[in-house]
């Protein structure tokens, strides 16, 4: 009696469990007030997935045939996982939830249906993982074409594929894309070569390059021609970094299929192709971290090789010192990664990595210190845009609680601020509307240094903390807003979208410069810029969402850790610092931002799969 009573218990919790992992799936917060209209359960589709899923669950709580096998360390891990995931979907859920709606209490269900899916996945990928990157091989040899491909000639190969991949958006956008980042440093080095100076809110040695090109293109009466060498040479640099991770496939022996599907993501990803052809400095940064990350993980995983020759070595060197010159933030992934790296090296190979981090981060201060003062680059005290997350809390503190902003607070606020401009404005996708009501800002720096602001910057922090000792739930929440979609997989790019499909921008329309896309071309530039819709399509969409990416990267490191793999987690550590990243940064949701991370998760399927090479025992 008592056991068939438990197994009509087991039962009912898998049918239940079932209910609310549909309405998890198909629930629409969105669009009603209404909680029973919000579950959303009416439809064939909800019913195909609600039978599904009372099948999957009967085989893992009833059949326990996910269960079998799975030692304690696996569960426990996947239960983590998986609620990882399931709180990155309510918070974002919760944003996008009509204001009627009662979200606490559809978020109890949303939480009983989200953990069971996510450990029923989580627990059969990590099977299917430890299954495939376990085996011992012996699978059919590769054809004439991935041999010559991914074996014989991977540099040159993967390069020659990339670039034909290119090929239609650097005919049809001749000479080149631009974004608004992309004019301003041109603008930069246009104001250098005009009174001899300029500011170092964007990267200097990017706005040199691009700087120099247009100037002198302009000057040299060969706007166009000259115009494309920077989307050519983003097109080399990213083939040629996309050739660097199929050395590592080739390297830990990765299955074909994931060389294949690599190459694909390189080649043919809408992201990599428009951003390529495109004047913006984060069209060469996410390069500059996919190599100094190979770099990384040649470092943990072949150590010997890494040191052997200091080939290996040099080049970390020169790429983490070229991605801190063409992002500001890339500084950070030096500062994460050089004590760690430096932990894990052993005896004497640590002394040489200690040497060459110390050579790579005077190099860094050397040229922001002394190189670009030298050239008339004018350092600036202050980036405003550091504190943009500060600013959106200060916002909508004033939204929140009005009342409870005192007559101090709001007159230095209103000093720094237009105050009352502030708190109408407030936009949790985009910072540069707050940004924007600044009264003291480099745009009204007196020396052009923002020397203004360093000033009252310690007078800020306290008022903000002070305000957020009495309110800190609001500026959870703020934060909250303004950076959920680098989580939460639904959510689609913001501002730019997929890329810059155009070339009208300022320098070009106030005519300062006189290069032209080809009109002839207009209805290819179309064609490709419908391409781009591919983000709308089952599966392929989620390439396209920020949240995504993050979500192979907490799954990577799950796995990893659950496999007892410690010291390979650390290849993913230039990923999670672009995450962190990205989560204070000025726009949410904004694609190019995540770039260095979507980038590198084919290196991550490398680092899982070079389990495959250990348990031949060749490593």
């Amino acid at each position: 009696m008592r056991s068939k009573r438990r197994a009509v218990i087991k039962e009912m919790a898998v049918l239940l469990s079932a209910v609310c992992s549909t309405v998890a799936l198909f629930g629409d917060v969105a669009s009603t007030g209404n909680l029973s209209m919000a579950l959303n359960g009416a439809g064939i589709p909800q019913l195909i997935a609600l039978a599904a899923l009372v099948c999957v669950y009967r085989r893992i709580w009833i059949r326990g045939d996910l269960r079998s096998g799975a030692d304690r360390r696996e569960r426990t891990g996947a239960c983590v996982i998986a609620l990882l995931f399931a709180c990155a979907m309510i918070i974002g859920k919760a944003q996008e939830a009509d204001a009627y709606l009662k979200f606490p209490l559809f978020a109890v269900l949303l939480l009983l249906g989200y953990l069971p899916l996510f450990y029923a996945v989580t627990v059969l990928l990590v099977r299917k993982l430890a299954d495939t990157a376990g085996s011992q091989g012996g699978g059919k040899a590769p054809s004439g074409l991935t041999r010559w491909l991914f074996e014989d000639h991977v540099i040159f190969g993967v390069m020659l594929v990339v670039f034909l991949c290119r090929l239609p958006y650097l005919t049809a956008f001749y000479p080149c894309s631009m974004s608004w980042d992309g004019g301003a440093q041109i603008c930069d080095f246009y104001s250098l070569y005009d009174s001899g100076a300029f500011y170092d809110h964007h990267p200097p040695l990017v706005s040199f390059l691009y700087g120099a090109v247009a100037l002198y293109s302009r000057e040299w009466g060969i706007p166009n021609a000259g115009m494309f060498v920077i989307p050519l040479l983003q097109t080399c640099l990213s083939a040629f970094a996309a050739a660097q991770v199929c050395v590592l496939f080739r390297e830990f022996r990765t299955p074909y299929w994931i060389r294949w599907a690599g190459l694909a993501y390189y080649g043919l990803f809408t992201v990599w192709c428009i951003f390529d052809v495109t004047y913006i400095k984060d069209s060469i940064y996410w390069q500059f971290s996919l190599l100094y990350a190979v770099e990384m993980v040649w470092c943990i995983a072949r150590q010997e090789a890494f040191f052997a020759g200091r080939r290996h070595l040099l080049r970390m060197v020169v790429y983490g010192v070229l991605m801190t010159q063409t992002r500001n933030n890339g500084i950070f992934v030096l500062l994460f990664t050089v004590p760690v790296l430096a932990v894990m090296i052993p005896g004497k190979k640590r002394g040489w990595y200690l040497g060459s981090a110390a050579a790579m981060l005077a190099s860094v201060f050397l040229l922001n210190n002394a190189v670009y003062p030298a050239l008339g680059v004018v350092k600036l005290e202050v980036k405003e845009d550091t504190y943009c997350i500060l600013f959106q809390q200060t916002a909508k503190y004033g939204q929140d609680h009005p009342a409870d902003v005192t007559q101090e607070e709001r007159d230095f606020l209103d000093r720094m601020f237009d105050y009352d401009e502030l708190v109408k404005v407030y936009n949790p996708q985009l910072a540069d509307w707050v940004k924007n009501c600044l009264r003291i800002c480099e745009a009204t720096s007196a020396d052009g240094t923002n020397a203004e602001f360093a000033r009252i910057r310690n007078e800020y922090f306290k008022v903000w903390f002070a305000q957020f000792m009495r309110h800190p739930l609001s500026y959870v929440n703020t934060f909250l807003e303004c950076s959920y979609g680098y989580y939460y997989p639904e959510a689609r790019p913001y501002k730019e979208g997929t890329g810059f499909y155009e070339m009208d921008r300022n320098m070009f329309t106030e005519g300062m410069h006189p290069a032209r896309q080809i009109e002839a071309f207009a209805p290819l530039r179309f064609l490709l810029e419908q391409v781009s819709k591919f983000e709308y399509l089952p599966g392929i969409g989620l390439l396209y969402r920020c949240g995504f990416y993050t979500w192979c990267v907490v799954f990577a490191v799950g796995y990893l850790l659950i496999r007892k793999r410690y010291r390979e987690t650390a290849a993913a550590l230039p990923a999670v610092v672009n995450i962190l990243v990205c989560l204070i940064s000025p726009v949410n949701t904004c694609i190019r931002y995540a770039m260095p991370v979507m980038c590198l998760i084919p290196l991550l399927f490398a680092v899982i799969y070079n389990e495959r090479i250990r348990s031949n025992g060749q490593q």
